[in-house]
C-alpha cells in the first residue's frame, strides 16, 4: 500500500501536487465562506489564499520539474564543451535522477576514451618520429655503404685486369693480396647491409 504513495515519478509527483492544490482550493474556499465575516473580506481572504496555493504550487513544480530539467541541460552544454569538471546533481529517485545518473556516467566514460584517445596519438606521433628517424639514419646508411662500395669494386677490376697483364709473379701475388683484401671490407659492408635490414625487420 506505501508505494502508492511513493513519489517514485515526476508523473507521481504532478498528479499528488495537483491534487493537493485541488483539495486546498475546495477547503480554503469552504472554509472562508463559513467565516462570520463580511462576504467581500470571505472572497478578498480566499482570493488572497488562491495566491499563496498558486505560488506554492508554482515552487514544487519549479522544484519537481524546471529545476533538474534546467541542470541536466548545463550537463549537457558542458559536455558538448568537452568540460567534464562538475557532474550533474540531482538526487532525486525519479525519471530525472535516472536521466542525471547515466549523463554523469556516459561524461566519465566520454572522458576516459578522450584520455585513452589522447595517450594514443602522443605515442603514435613518437612512433611516427621514431620511423622518420630510422628511415633517414636508414638512407644515409645506404648512401655511405653504396659510395663505400664503389671504391672496392674499382680496386678489384683494376687489379684483377693488372694481373691479366702482369708477367712479374711478384706483383702478380700482391695484386691478388689486394683483391682479397678488398673483398672482405666488401664482405664488411654487405654484412652491415645485412644487419641494418635485419634491424628494421626487428631482428
Amino acid at each position: 500500500m506505501k508505494k502508492h504513495f511513493l513519489l517514485r515519478t515526476v508523473r507521481k509527483k504532478i498528479i499528488m501536487v495537483s491534487k493537493i492544490a485541488g483539495a486546498a482550493l475546495i477547503i480554503s474556499y469552504i472554509v472562508t465562506a463559513r467565516l462570520p465575516l463580511n462576504a467581500d473580506i470571505s472572497f478578498l481572504l480566499w482570493i488572497i489564499l488562491v495566491i499563496l496555493l498558486i505560488m506554492i504550487v508554482d515552487y514544487l513544480l519549479g522544484r519537481f520539474i524546471s529545476e533538474p530539467i534546467d541542470k541536466i541541460g548545463e550537463m549537457a552544454h558542458r559536455t558538448a564543451r568537452l568540460d567534464f569538471s562538475l557532474p550533474c546533481e540531482i538526487s532525486s529517485k525519479d525519471e530525472f535522477g535516472e536521466l542525471a545518473d547515466n549523463l554523469n556516467k556516459m561524461s566519465k566514460n566520454l572522458q576516459e576514451t578522450l584520455e585513452q584517445l589522447e595517450t594514443a596519438n602522443i605515442r603514435l606521433e613518437k612512433d611516427v618520429q621514431q620511423e622518420r628517424k630510422l628511415l633517414n639514419e636508414r638512407k644515409e646508411l645506404t648512401d655511405r655503404l653504396s659510395h663505400e662500395m664503389k671504391t672496392p669494386i674499382g680496386i678489384i677490376r683494376a687489379y684483377a685486369e693488372g694481373i691479366q697483364d702482369e708477367t712479374d709473379e711478384e706483383k702478380r701475388q700482391k695484386y691478388s693480396e689486394i683483391i682479397i683484401s678488398e673483398t672482405e671490407r666488401m664482405g664488411t659492408l654487405i654484412e652491415n647491409l645485412l644487419d641494418l635490414s635485419a634491424l628494421e625487420n626487428g631482428a
